[in-house]
């Protein structure tokens, strides 16, 4: 009888070793996942910052011809000439070329709105293949004028 037992018990060694396996691949895949979107998330933040920076940086380029030709009014409005030159300045003063492989997409100005778009590769440390598509971003700043009363 007693041999009966050691044979099943035998039958079944290593197969808490193969599950312990299983368990730790699926871990260490969890992890490599976990820091990939985090990389991803930080990545795209920070692109969303540059491009409001930007952006703010576009808004105060106050059409100054303007302002001096029709007094402080509602008319008052940004100059188209010098928005994509305050944002390209802005954004090298600022060190944003430092993301690696930042592009200023478009800057586009209605006169009351800037509008700012800019992309880089996504840079993941493990899933390299899954980063085919650039990250982009896209932000809109108004220009918010008051004359001093």
């Amino acid at each position: 009888m007693r041999s009966g037992r050691t044979s099943r018990w035998r039958d079944d060694t290593g197969s808490v070793m193969l599950l312990g396996l299983v368990a730790i691949g699926i871990c260490l895949l969890a992890v490599v996942v976990a820091v990939d979107a985090s990389a991803a998330f930080l990545q795209r933040r920070a692109l969303v910052a540059i491009a409001d920076a930007g952006a703010l940086a576009g808004a105060q380029a106050l059409d100054v011809e303007a302002y001096y030709r029709e007094g402080a009014s509602a008319a008052t409005s940004l100059s188209p000439s010098q928005v994509e030159q305050r944002v390209r300045a802005f954004l090298q003063r600022t060190g944003a070329p430092a993301v690696p492989g930042l592009s200023l997409d478009s800057v586009t100005s209605d006169g009351r709105y800037v509008t700012v778009s800019v992309s880089a590769p996504l840079h993941l440390p493990f899933l390299r293949a899954m980063a085919d598509e650039p990250l982009r971003a896209e932000s809109r700043a108004r220009l918010a004028y008051r004359p001093v009363a």
